[in-house]
């Protein structure tokens, strides 16, 4: 390795510090901490996409999100996993399906923050997908056509991402992977020192240009929907998240005080799936390892006449149902996800009223 390849490394990554010179986090601690947290936490991810499992030669299955390693406005009711390919070969992937009732099998252009387009190109979901009595399945990535489970594939294919979504993951078993470039000649060869060189070239690139992709989105709902949930398709494109197949969004931008509640009703159609979440300004969901901060379709409690009226706040009453607690922030992002239905996104109402408020309307 050059003399000066960890110095350039290094040079490359003190630019990525000036995503924590913007507005929201020069005047908020807690976004301002948690963003020296995410710019480390994507330096693993970076070297993660970047050199650990980079190359399509001999592509690997890993998990894109977990408790410490969060972005991008995952959800916990998702489990994620991702592998770079090269389109004009053929892959097989096989497992068992487990017990997660939405599943994606997508592939895509490139992924986002490392390829110039991020654009899904073929898929197979739940409603496609063949699974054997047994619970297996086998499913060919390649770009002639193949019987049975089968994705098309070709030069522009770059990406693999599979996510599943169940209500309750602690009672939920998840699908396992393996997968397989049929022409691949042996185990994947040591590292040599230009891979590493061109991985932290990369991964410093990543750095700069992740957490400033999303801190743009953030200020955009803080912009366009503070304490509001607006449908994400009549936002600018800069919003445009490459979301996955049969999912629409809806997404908007709390900012309270200590005394505030954010008070969102609406009345969701019937759907396999719909979730409502908050992240911090990063993209970073609130809850990862618990309920605090999500709920979805299971989960929430329902008024007579269907509708969810959801509280979002630091503190309230301890009977207050569908509470979505803000964990110390005074600001972040809201997401509402609805999946697999052609259904209409419902309209959102949502008002801002004090915390003590709250015990007279429970």
């Amino acid at each position: 390795m050059e003399d000066d390849a960890w110095e350039r490394f290094c040079d490359a990554l003190k630019t990525a510090g000036g995503v924590l010179r913007r507005e929201a986090p020069s005047n908020d601690a807690l976004i301002l901490a948690e963003g020296y947290r995410h710019l480390v936490r994507m330096i693993r991810a970076g070297f993660e996409v970047a050199g650990e499992f980079g190359d399509p030669r001999h592509p690997e299955l890993f998990p894109m999100a977990t408790r410490t390693l969060l972005s991008e406005g995952v959800t916990s009711d998702a489990r994620y996993h991702q592998a770079f390919i090269d389109g004009t070969a053929t892959h097989r992937l096989r497992g068992e399906r487990g017990g997660a009732p939405l599943i994606e099998i997508g592939v895509y252009t490139g992924r986002r923050g490392f390829h110039p387009t991020s654009r899904l190109t073929g898929c197979l979901t739940e409603r496609e997908l063949a699974v054997a009595p047994d619970g297996r399945f086998d499913v060919v990535l390649g770009p002639g056509q193949q019987p049975g489970n089968w994705i098309r594939t070709d030069a522009e294919s770059r990406y693999l991402f599979i996510r599943q979504y169940a209500h309750d993951w602690a009672h939920t078993q998840s699908a396992t992977f393996a997968l397989r470039r049929e022409d691949a000649s042996g185990p994947r060869p040591p590292l040599g020192v230009e891979e590493i060189e061109a991985a932290l070239e990369r991964t410093a690139d990543y750095v700069r240009r992740g957490p400033e992709l999303w801190a743009d989105i953030s200020d955009y709902w803080a912009d366009h929907a503070e304490n509001q949930l607006v449908p994400q398709e009549t936002a600018d494109a800069k919003t445009d998240i490459t979301v996955p197949s049969g999912h629409r969004f809806a997404c908007g931008y709390f900012r309270l005080e200590p005394d505030q509640a954010l008070v969102v009703t609406f009345h969701p159609p019937p759907a396999p799936y719909w979730g409502l979440h908050l992240d911090n300004y990063w993209y970073e969901p609130l809850s990862w390892t618990d309920t605090r901060s999500q709920l979805n379709d299971r989960t929430a409690t329902r008024e007579p006449n269907g509708s969810v009226r959801a509280v979002i706040s630091e503190r309230t009453p301890p009977e207050q149902a569908n509470w979505l607690e803000t964990q110390g922030h005074r600001q972040g992002s809201i997401v509402f996800r609805l999946s697999r239905t052609d259904a209409p996104m419902p309209e959102f109402t949502a008002r801002v009223i004090g915390v003590d408020e709250l015990q007279a309307t429970v």
